[in-house]
């Protein structure tokens, strides 16, 4: 069966698995490297100790010959196969040297200075580790030169058998380690299963938000996981009340007109009919407006960006062919780079519906500007018309209202461009222009790349 390495569990355990193997690798190397370095510096002392003793048993014989007042106190001086050997060596003469070289001798390459040298060098078996010394004897003209040495084997030896048992400990350590990782691999994925068990219930309707009482690492995703329910509850509940609103908003002129059909013998049908067509009007203004709500109705969700100056570019060149018979004046004051969290078809909407009110009222300009601050963005869009008191602006608001029936429209630009800036969490607000005239000021989220 082939691994999934898009499971976390496998990620985390692979990783675990290959650090413990690597670091243990690097220690054991780290480890076998000190351990050698210190063994050969306690052979080394220990022969030091060993050449001073062979000094001081060193005397002269009546050939006047170097030889020894007693055997070395370390039996091994004396046993063949041993691997430790001496030898004094005195100019002009042969050797004199331990039982154990067995008629071999030491280079003694070492045995030079009076203050001891060590090194390794070739001897009688293989490679030895060589500590001498020339000091001068009772007796003798010249220098005598001392000479200790010991077997690499025997280094060798003692490193190996150290080298087999940190091998097993060090994996032993591993072994543990790795059964720890997985364990606390189990045990630091534990909340990310819960979260998915609480996505489950979720789905399945027997949670209303997933519950916060998480590991800290995890708070933040929870969060905007409920937030995005929220969002997604407040499309519903939106949804739920316009769908209240059409029924209520068609059920009384449906029953005007029922009433009106049901008078209509004995009236005057001119009066009748004009009725009956300010109904449907009515009623075709509520069904224009809520069906233009249920489009934006889930694009709140999506997290989708629009390019602010790109869209009001060709809204304007749009609007310049509309209303070219009066002779208005554009003026874009839009950076290039400010973006918003908003669906481009959305802020479109919005925005041709905000500047084609101020192109309908302007006597000569219409600005649209923009600017960042803490993270939102306020679109300007200011005509230099007769403006909007302030006790009827709320009234503009209504669905279908119109303050000047002699202009074309039919009353929902404002509504429906409030309620999509609502649905992304943004506004739309009517202010004064500086120089006379009507600002409307739509305000949105500020896109920031992560």
């Amino acid at each position: 069966m082939n691994a999934d390495f898009r499971s976390l569990r496998l990620r985390f355990l692979f990783a675990s698995l290959l650090w413990v193997s690597v670091a243990t690798v690097i220690a054991g190397g780290f480890i076998s490297s000190l351990y050698r370095w210190h063994t050969t510096e306690q052979y080394r002392a220990d022969l030091t100790g060993h050449l001073k003793e062979l000094a001081i048993l060193t005397a002269v014989g009546a050939d006047g010959r170097p030889t020894l007042q007693r055997p070395m106190s370390d039996p091994r001086f004396r046993e063949r196969g041993s691997g430790f050997y001496w030898q004094i060596e005195q100019l002009g003469q042969h050797p004199v040297t331990s039982e154990t070289l067995g008629g071999a001798v030491l280079q003694g390459k070492f045995a030079t200075e009076p203050e001891p040298q060590s090194g390794w060098n070739k001897g009688p078996a293989g490679d030895v580790l060589e500590l001498g010394v020339a000091r001068r004897t009772q007796g003798v003209a010249t220098p005598v030169h001392y000479t200790i040495a010991i077997d690499r084997r025997l280094i060798e030896r003692a490193i190996d058998r150290f080298n087999r048992d940190l091998a097993l400990s060090l994996s032993v350590f591993a072994l543990l380690m790795v059964v720890g990782a997985t364990l606390q691999i189990s045990y630091g994925l534990r909340p990310v299963r819960r979260i998915g068990d609480d996505l489950d219930l979720l789905r399945r309707g027997k949670l209303a938000r997933l519950p916060t009482e998480v590991p800290s690492e995890f708070a933040p995703l929870v969060a905007r996981m409920n937030a995005l329910l929220d969002a997604q509850s407040a499309v519903v509940q939106r949804a739920r009340l316009s769908a209240g609103n059409l029924a209520h908003g068609l059920r009384t002129p449906l029953a005007l007109i029922g009433g009106e059909a049901d008078q209509l013998e004995g009236k005057d049908p001119r009066a009748s009919a004009d009725f009956i067509l300010a109904q449907c009007d009515g009623m075709r203004r509520q069904i224009d407006y809520h069906m233009a709500r249920a489009s934006a109705a889930g694009t709140r969700v999506t997290g989708c960006v629009a390019n602010v100056a790109a869209l009001v570019t060709q809204i304007v060149d749009v609007m310049q062919r509309l209303h070219f018979d009066r002779d208005l004046t554009y003026r874009i004051e839009v950076p290039r780079d400010i973006q918003v969290n908003c669906e481009a078809g959305d802020l479109t909407e919005m925005l041709s519906n905000l500047i084609d009110n101020a192109s309908k009222w302007a006597t000569r300009n219409v600005a649209i500007t923009a600017s960042t601050l803490d993270g939102r963005v306020a679109i300007c869009v200011a005509d230099d018309g007769p403006g909007i008191s302030l006790e009827k602006r709320p009234a503009v608001f209504g669905i279908g209202t119109r303050l000047d029936e002699t202009k074309d429209g039919c009353g929902l630009g404002l509504p429906i461009s409030r309620d999509l800036a609502e649905l992304y969490g943004g506004a739309v607000d009517l202010e004064d222009a500086p120089g006379g005239g009507l600002v409307v000021v739509l305000t949105l989220e500020l896109f920031e790349a992560a």
